[in-house]
């Protein structure tokens, strides 16, 4: 996938180097995490285990990260996979997908979720999925608007020490 043109805010999509990118995609997890999983502490233990997978995901053929530029300062991202299932040979899934606050409602998800589409069919996808908090109806309407069906539910439940 070739780099957009820088648009009228300085921002440009580019592919994820790992010596410069990064620290802030790490920082981004924060936000993602502890607002979309209750309960959630994104602690040094975390962001460890992050850089970890984002390490082995660039040096991974089935895997793909572009970051959204603004300026020289990454201000949003998306991670993509290519999985096999029991029931699609080969499926796109998107890991993860930020924009920074100031940026958000002005297209820049559905063009992070444009680029993936183009990456996945690439490389024989026969459909994207992802994953959505319940609680975050923004994402939910834009990955709606990008063209998402919910098809199933992914119910928790949840235990305590007073369960045992």
């Amino acid at each position: 996938m070739a780099a957009l043109e820088k648009d009228a805010h300085g921002l440009r999509l580019r592919k994820f180097n790992w010596g410069t990118d990064r620290i802030p995609v790490l920082s981004f997890q924060y936000e993602i995490y502890e607002t979309n999983f209750p309960g959630c502490k994104v602690d040094e233990e975390f962001i460890e285990g992050y850089s970890v997978n984002l390490r082995d995901a660039t040096r991974n053929s089935n895997e793909n990260l572009l970051v959204l530029e603004q300026d020289g300062e990454v201000v949003g991202f998306i991670w993509m996979s290519l999985l096999s299932t029991l029931v699609d040979a080969c499926v796109g899934y998107v890991k993860n997908i930020y924009v920074a606050p100031h940026l958000r409602g002005m297209g820049y998800g559905r063009r992070l979720l444009a680029a993936a589409d183009e990456w996945f069919r690439s490389n024989g996808a026969t459909k994207a999925t992802l994953d959505a908090s319940i609680d975050n109806q923004r994402a939910v309407r834009l990955y709606q608007h990008a063209g998402y069906e919910i098809t199933r539910y992914r119910m928790e439940k949840q235990y305590s020490d007073a369960d045992d």
